[in-house]
C-alpha cells in the first residue's frame, strides 16, 4: 500500500474514531480523562450495550505502514543538537527540534536543516522564525548595553559623590585642627600675661 493512500485512509479513520476515555471521567472530577478498560461485572460498556461509549477495536486503527508517521508521511525524529540533525535522512525523516533548546541553538539547527533540505515538522516558516529570533536577540543585546551604560554612569556618579564627601570631611578636619591650634596659642598667651602681671605686682609690693 502506498504512503499517500495509507495516509488518506488514516485521516478518514481518525475522523470517525471516538475519544476513548473512562466513562465516569465526564461526571466526576476525581477520575482522570484517560482510557481504562471497564472491568465491572455488570458494566454496560463492557457488555457492548446500545447507547454506551465504544470500546477500542482493530477497525479504528490506522494502517500499519504509516503508523507513527507525520501527516506529511515523514518519520518524526526529535533533535536536540547538531549531531542529531546530521544523522537525519531528508527523504524519509523530518526533524522536531526539542522544546527546551535555546534560541541561538535553534538558529544553528535551522541553518543546517535548510542546507540539507531537512523538513522541520514543528516550525512552519523557518525563515520568518529566524528573522524574528534574530531581531529579538539584537533587541536583547541593545537593552543589555543600555543597562550596562546606565550602571557604569551610576557607578561613576557614586564614586564622584564619595570623593566629594571625602574632600569635605578632610576640609572640616583641617579647619577643626586649625581652630584647636589657635585656641591653645590663645590660652598660652593668657597664661603668660597672668604670670607677668603677678611678677609686676610682687615687685611693686617689695619696693613698698
Amino acid at each position: 500500500m502506498e504512503h499517500k493512500t495509507a495516509l488518506q485512509l488514516r485521516k478518514v479513520a481518525k475522523k470517525r474514531k471516538p475519544l476513548f476515555i473512562v466513562k465516569e471521567s465526564k461526571f466526576s472530577s476525581g477520575v482522570k480523562k484517560r482510557w481504562r478498560f471497564p472491568r465491572g461485572k455488570h458494566s454496560s460498556t463492557r457488555q457492548h450495550e446500545k447507547g454506551r461509549p465504544a470500546l477500542p477495536q482493530p477497525g479504528y486503527g490506522s494502517p500499519a505502514s504509516v503508523r507513527g508517521l507525520h501527516m506529511s508521511g515523514l518519520k518524526q525524529v526529535i533533535v536536540s543538537g547538531v549531531r542529531d540533525m546530521n544523522k537525519i535522512d531528508p527523504k524519509t525523516e523530518g526533524a522536531i527540534i526539542r522544546a527546551v533548546t535555546g534560541k541561538k541553538k535553534k538558529l544553528e539547527l535551522i541553518q543546517i536543516a535548510q542546507k540539507r533540505n531537512i523538513t522541520l515538522l514543528n516550525i512552519k516558516d523557518p525563515s520568518a522564525y529566524t528573522g524574528r529570533v534574530v531581531q529579538e536577540l539584537e533587541d536583547r543585546k541593545k537593552l543589555k548595553e543600555t543597562k550596562l551604560s546606565t550602571k557604569s554612569k551610576k557607578e561613576e556618579a557614586r564614586k564622584k559623590k564619595a570623593e566629594e564627601k571625602e574632600k569635605e570631611k578632610k576640609a572640616k578636619q583641617e579647619s577643626k585642627d586649625s581652630t584647636k591650634v589657635g585656641d591653645t596659642e590663645s590660652v598660652e598667651d593668657t597664661v603668660k600675661d597672668m604670670e607677668d602681671k603677678k611678677i609686676v605686682e610682687k615687685t611693686i609690693t617689695k619696693r613698698q
